[in-house]
């Protein structure tokens, strides 16, 4: 059953089940979006209760996140199983992992339940533009992308202003028990959510197995492997310097309040949002290879600016730099969809994303953690990473083609 339609003009437009399925679809990114920015409210309090250094918090951050590279596993069952079960398995799978994480006797069952957690966060979010790419009317995809990571804004936005009212009123477990929440909702993505027409298709027409996991590399779509990978990497790496460290810059070399931290980095995260939209706009306009580059070279400009300013200025060099790294997630995850045919989707997305592109949160702590005493703070430390989307931007100019209005049938 065809789930767009026609309008007088020729294009498809927003269904009923189209409008209910991108609502049910934000609810994974914004799972994503809250639990990024969990961790960088509960640093302090993990470093307190269970007698860690601060660096050594960082890199424990850096130990979790490699359960979002074990995610390449578990992701590119979508080309396998469809999509759907994907879906299902990463909102489920993560909320319980958030509800096993509010009870982490150690800080080794918290590394443990939350390496576990980011395996099914990048799991639902992969899947979630994957079947977006797939089933929404062409003309919009780009938009409806930004949508999707507007919603992981808001989880982060979400995240910080809970953050600021709980954790002093009742610790830091208590937001990790609310990220279970979307576990009440996976019934209702059960009886609603279809399996995408493209991948239908697929199936319905062809007798071989699944592609295996090296499939990807003998079609004409695997030179764009490594770059879609290294841009993942790259911007993930300014994603990272912001979301992590900033409250911790601000606090460790600003002298700023945990009062006055959380609300600035939720008011730019907010404000910040608007990139995800106006960089959506601007793929769906002028194209995705003149979006990334002005977005990633901007991202790389006011990552250090955030991490340098003083006074009246940490501010809106804050706003900027979220609306910028914000912006620049969409353009990626475009690229991610639109470069492969749809029997590779999922499985490229697990390759450059999850394999190649989420290792960056692995090295972001770490590098930050280890450059910190060496070149005179977090704040140095966190310029050196403006060197990853700046080398992104480059890469896009150069290297990557224009896939505004692509045949998905025919990807190459």
């Amino acid at each position: 059953m065809n789930v767009t339609a026609k309008t007088p003009a020729g294009r498809e437009r927003i269904t009923p089940y189209l409008a209910g399925l991108m609502t049910l679809l934000c609810v994974a990114t914004f799972c994503e979006g809250y639990d990024f920015f969990i961790i960088s409210l509960v640093i302090t309090p993990l470093s307190k209760e269970f007698g860690v250094e601060i660096k050594n918090v960082l890199y424990t951050l850096s130990v979790i996140n490699i359960g979002a590279v074990v995610g390449f596993f578990v992701i590119r069952l979508g080309d396998r199983t469809g999509r759907k079960p994907m879906l299902l398995a990463g909102v489920a799978g993560y909320a319980l992992m958030s509800l096993l994480t509010s009870f982490s006797p150690s800080i080794y069952c918290l590394l443990g339940f939350q390496a576990l957690a980011k395996m099914f966060l990048v799991t639902e979010f992969g899947i979630a533009i994957v079947i977006v790419i797939e089933e929404f009317p062409s003309h919009i995809r780009g938009t409806c992308v930004a949508l999707l990571e507007v919603a992981g804004g808001i989880g982060g936005g979400v995240a910080l202003l809970l953050g600021g009212k709980i954790i002093p009123a009742h610790g830091w477990r208590m937001m990790y028990w609310l990220g279970g929440a979307p576990l009440a909702l996976v019934p209702l993505m059960f009886l609603y959510v279809r399996e995408t027409g493209h991948f239908r298709r697929i199936r319905s027409g062809a007798e071989q197995p699944p592609p295996s996991l090296w499939r990807i590399w003998a079609i004409p779509a695997r030179k764009y492997v490594p770059l879609v990978g290294a841009i993942w990497f790259l911007g993930y790496l300014s994603y990272a310097g912001v979301v992590y460290h900033w409250i911790v810059f601000a606090e460790t070399e600003r002298a700023w309040g945990v009062e006055k931290v959380g609300p600035t980095l939720m008011v730019a995260s907010l404000i910040g949002m608007s990139g995800y939209v106006v960089s959506g706009v601007m793929m769906d306009l002028l194209g995705r290879r003149v979006t990334g580059i002005i977005f990633f070279f901007c991202s790389a400009v006011s990552l250090v600016w955030a991490f340098t300013a003083r006074g009246a200025l940490m501010i809106p060099s804050v706003v900027a730099s979220m609306f910028f790294i914000f912006a620049i997630l969409p353009i990626t995850s475009t690229y991610n969809a639109e470069l492969f045919p749809t029997e590779m989707r999922t499985n490229a997305t697990a390759w450059c994303n999850s394999l190649m592109g989420r290792p960056a949160q692995v090295v972001a702590p770490f590098l930050v953690g280890s450059l910190s005493g060496v070149v005179g703070g977090i704040g140095n430390a966190v310029c050196f990473l403006a060197v990853g989307p700046l080398i992104a931007a480059i890469l896009i100019w150069r290297l990557l083609p224009e896939t505004k209005g692509i045949d998905l049938a025919d990807p190459n």
